[in-house]
């Protein structure tokens, strides 16, 4: 690392330390480094460096991403994909980079996520990119060398509707799949629970699903159960309006499945869409809850004594977005009293400050809280803003003060 008078010089570096000095840098800066010097050059083509990518089409000049597909497309095995869909040159690229994925004479991706940075166009349906991710889905080329197949699928910021076809190649094509998300902001739910049902059966690893409840179903929850599969871990559903013309999960197969899988960790969402009578028919107290979103303005003060009444020995987590009220401060004491395991709170409501006081008394150790007076929760916001912040699209969505609805 020194030369002959000691002195040390960047370009004797060793390769892994040049390597995790790459790792932290975004790919222009991490070309720009390469320039220094040829050692550092040959160390930015190593294969190891280009394992994990993400592309982000925001403008016309990230196209220039596209030459990292061209060049270290075969060494990719995880790839992350955040686009701005207002720009229809966007979401060309995200097609280029999906494609490309899918027709690389050697695949070894394994996990692919995709992410929509803003929210989508008018009358956008995003037919191209479903093609491009069909094809990523289907059948290999017989030409291409597949060095793996993929374990990984995240779909929840594609906010496009999907349907049957995609995970029915999905699952012909990916047998070994272990973690799935399409729990996305869409307004409609278009998957099956007859496809997913087939999924379910033909991915016998799958661990982590994060879905709709729509597309649930008591034969679902049972095959789960079965002993010829690793166990699932976690089940996150969301709930919708629509969901009244469903038939829902019976008792029955939730009793089943969490005496099949004691350590199985449950996430339920509702968005600003439900019924509160949908509420009380979707949670029973089988289910074994340890997250829970509840986003309407509707009157919740029952719901959350529902859930100290249920979940009070589950929960760990507990976001409402409602209208403040004497009754529904004294459930959320009751709640916050006798839940143990509760570790993060968020209530988008007005709460008395004497109220957050003795929340903050009760539970003095929680590591995530947001609680509101009602001076902060003025003017707060519901409709599309509230749900992408549900479904955990944007992480730092702020519900802002005057916005539209």
């Amino acid at each position: 690392m020194t030369d002959a008078h000691g002195i040390a010089k960047w370009e004797n570096l060793p390769d892994h330390v040049i390597l995790l000095i790459f790792s932290m840098l975004d790919v222009g800066d991490r070309y720009s480094a390469s320039l220094s010097c040829q050692h550092w050059a040959e160390v930015f083509d190593k294969a190891v460096l280009w394992r994990h990518f993400s592309f982000n089409f925001h403008s016309r000049a990230d196209a220039k991403q596209l030459k990292c597909l061209e060049k270290h497309g075969g060494h990719l095995k995880s790839v992350f994909v955040f686009v701005d869909p207002q720009g229809p040159f966007n979401c060309e690229n995200l097609c280029r980079v999906i494609t490309g994925l899918a027709r690389h004479e050697e695949r070894k991706l394994e996990r692919i996520g995709i992410y929509f940075t803003t929210e989508n166009p008018l009358f956008f349906q995003g037919n191209d990119i479903l093609s491009s991710v069909a094809e990523l889905f289907g059948p290999p080329n017989p030409k291409i060398i597949l060095t793996g197949t993929l374990v990984d699928v995240d779909l929840s910021g594609l906010n496009i509707s999907y349907t049957d076809i995609l995970f029915n190649l999905l699952s012909s094509n990916h047998p070994n799949l272990e973690v799935l998300n399409i729990q996305n902001t869409s307004l409609s739910c278009q998957v099956s629970a007859v496809a997913l049902f087939n999924l379910v059966e033909k991915c016998r690893k799958l661990r982590r699903l994060s879905c709709f409840y729509s597309s649930m179903c008591d034969k679902l929850m049972e095959a789960f159960t079965e002993k010829d599969r690793s166990p699932l871990e976690v089940l996150s559903f969301s709930c919708q309006r629509e969901d009244k013309f469903h038939k829902h999960v019976s008792i029955e197969s939730w009793d089943k499945i969490t005496k099949a899988l004691p350590k199985l960790r449950v996430i339920v969402n509702f968005d600003h869409t439900i019924e509160r009578l949908l509420i009380h028919s979707i949670l029973h107290h089988q289910i074994p809850l340890v997250e829970l979103s509840l986003r309407t303005m509707s009157e919740l003060h029952r719901e959350v004594a529902l859930v100290d009444s249920y979940f009070s020995q589950s929960l760990e987590k507990l976001t409402i977005t409602t209208k403040g009220s004497k009754a529904l401060e004294e459930a959320l004491l009751n709640l916050v009293e006798h839940a143990v395991h509760l570790k993060a709170l968020h209530c988008h409501c007005g709460l008395q400050e004497d109220v957050i006081e003795k929340i903050k008394a009760m539970k003095p150790n929680l590591l995530d809280c947001t609680l509101h007076t009602e001076e902060d929760v003025e003017g707060i916001v519901i409709g599309r803003e509230a749900r992408a912040s549900v479904m955990d699209v944007s992480n730092y969505l702020d519900i802002r003060r005057d916005n539209d609805v």
